[in-house]
């Protein structure tokens, strides 16, 4: 296929996205970004040096601009060298106030207090100055924005499968000022890749037919990332275009509308996660059923009720095709926005389409059929049962031979023993032979079950969310006296556990420690009050001062607690003794 073919096939399949509404960013030109930008190179141990001023960058200059490393160490800002932007968006320009869940609500106490460390953390770590996200606003405004948005098309032919990417290129990302997230950067990229049937079937339209789609998102890996064409949580427009469900500043993509609360565990804080969430099952038993577990919490607003941006809306889109030819897409290693030197990564500028912040390509532009889990999966259940058949003629191959090896060693086995006693060393050292023997029938007995079920069941018809270990749905919103309280609870609870714990473990002779104590065993309770496990909470409280109880009395005079623990097992052992005994 050409280029006019591709060309076809990404207008045929191009989304929709679908913004929030009070979205600051959209999609735009990375030609007309690198026009607005400066070429900055990292030094060791001093800051930027830019070697390229605003207004002096071409896509052409860029992708001979890093040399022999290909821009690494290099980084591209619009923003400018200013340590703080004094930007002024006019009051009738600036977008609407975005009415925001409360995040902290969703998940326990251990959760909100990595968030806290997380906040506190920007004061040490890289991050942008104050004023960027206004300052790239106004950027966007009067030089990015074009008379259509802009996305990147990509067309990739993997057998059986033909991969079409969409990448989309964001200014900024004010996710954590505006939108309440976990970081901020300058640039951003994301991307929607539909998988289309490569095996040589059209569609009515003559059309390779569309069999997967996955949008990029944050917490997703793997056979998580994609979804079925005839998934009930995707909408399309127009009948073929999928409809992307953008996140307000972070432009993650969304199969549903709504906010969705997701956890990020940074790998400097592990260890301090792991022993969070040791706690907070031991002491919340709400916990358990947090299928977000302890991280640092933050709600993704993908609600669609903003800008929409595709076939069958308001505005249109520019198609830009790129490749492995693409000179700016292959030769620019460097980031696509200022580089703050975050150590957590989550405030420095991303990479381009091709590469990471690391130099290395990335794995969904490498093998996106790969990226995905699909290299298990074929495009249609014809394939399917090619190789089904391929897997039961080896299968019956496989039983055959085992069938020999088993007459084989079970004949072995019984003249190896034959005339001996059971007792005799030559008969005892056949054990491991024997197991040998049971392991081919076990094996043999697994593959006639296969053989079976495929003869039997076909075709194969799986819900269409059978591969999904996760399933990402918005959550619920809190409504009621309960969801106002626990929003308030959230905010108020934190500040208040840390000083309890700060008085608790203060190696200072200050007073007060008891009533920290109590303020603590208060906090956890009313937690489980407005979580509703107030008699699950009540109980752990109890065991854990009985426990404590008993360490005291051990610390004082182990001698008693040494004495009822025996008493205490030789009644145990004497009732189960009685009990199996009467049973008899």
């Amino acid at each position: 296929m050409g280029d006019e073919d591709d060309l076809l096939l990404l207008r045929a399949y191009e989304p929709v996205v679908r913004f929030t509404e009070g979205e600051w960013f959209y999609p735009v030109s990375v030609e007309r970004y690198v026009g607005s930008a400066g070429l900055w190179r990292a030094e060791a141990g001093a800051n930027p040096v830019r070697v390229e001023a605003p207004g002096q960058l071409t896509l052409e200059r860029l992708a001979t601009a890093g040399g022999a490393e290909q821009g690494l160490r290099y980084s591209l800002s619009g923003i400018g060298d200013s340590e703080k932007h004094h930007a002024h968006i006019p009051l009738r320009e600036r977008p609407p106030h975005l009415a925001r869940a409360s995040r902290l609500a969703q998940v326990g106490p251990a959760a909100r207090l990595v968030d806290t460390l997380n906040r506190f953390s920007l004061l040490f770590r890289g991050s942008l100055p104050g004023g960027s996200a206004a300052h790239s606003f106004l950027l966007q405004r009067d030089h990015l924005e074009p008379h259509r948005p802009v996305y990147y098309g990509r067309v990739l032919h993997d057998d059986p499968w033909i991969v079409c990417q969409y990448w989309f290129f964001y200014s900024f990302n004010n996710w954590r000022s505006a939108f309440g997230g976990v970081n901020e950067h300058e640039g951003d990229w994301e991307q929607v890749t539909v998988y289309l049937d490569g095996t040589g079937v059209l569609d009515q339209d003559g059309l390779p037919p569309a069999r997967w789609v996955v949008y990029s998102a944050h917490d997703e890996v793997g056979d998580d990332l994609r979804r079925r064409w005839d998934d009930p949580d995707l909408t399309f427009a127009e009948d073929r275009h999928p409809v992307v469900f953008a996140g307000a500043g972070s432009h993650s993509g969304a199969y549903l509308p709504g906010d969705y609360v997701i956890t990020v565990k940074p790998p400097k804080l592990r260890g301090l996660v792991t022993a969070l969430r040791w706690s907070a099952r031991l002491f919340a038993p709400w916990s358990a059923e947090d299928r977000q577990n302890v991280g640092i919490p933050y709600v993704d607003y993908a609600r669609g009720d903003g800008r929409s941006i595709g076939p069958g809306q308001d505005e249109s889109w520019q198609p830009v095709r790129i490749g492995e030819d693409t000179p700016w897409v292959r030769d620019f290693r460097g980031l696509w926005g200022r580089d703050t030197r975050d150590r957590l990564g989550g405030e420095r500028g991303p990479a381009g389409p091709r590469y990471g912040r690391d130099g290395a390509v990335r794995q969904s532009w490498a093998d996106p059929v790969g990226w995905a889990g699909l290299a298990k999966v074929v495009p249609n259940q014809a394939a399917e049962r090619q190789l089904a058949e391929i897997r039961t003629k080896r299968n019956n191959d496989r039983l055959a031979a085992l069938d020999r090896e088993i007459d084989s060693m079970r004949h072995d086995l019984a003249v190896a023993a034959a005339g001996l006693s059971a007792a005799a060393p030559e008969v005892r050292s056949l054990a491991a032979a024997e197991q040998k023997l049971l392991g081919l029938r076990m094996e043999r007995t697994r593959l006639a079950d296969e053989q079976a079920r495929m003869a039997t069941v076909w075709p194969v018809v799986e819900d269409p969310h059978a591969h999904l270990l996760h399933r990402r749905l918005p959550m619920e919103p809190a409504t009621g006296f309960l969801g106002r309280a626990r929003s308030w609870w959230a905010v108020l609870s934190t500040p208040l556990i840390l000083w309890a714990l700060g008085a608790l473990v203060s190696p200072l002779p200050i007073a007060g420690k008891q009533t920290a104590l109590v303020l603590l065993l208060v906090l956890l309770t009313v937690e489980g009050l407005v979580r509703s496990k107030l008699l699950a909470v009540l109980l752990r409280l109890m065991l854990a001062g009985i426990a404590a109880g008993l360490l005291v009395l051990l610390w004082h005079d182990g001698r008693y607690v040494v004495n009822f623990a025996f008493f205490a097992a030789a009644l145990l052992v004497l009732l189960v003794n009685i009990r199996e005994s009467w049973r008899r």
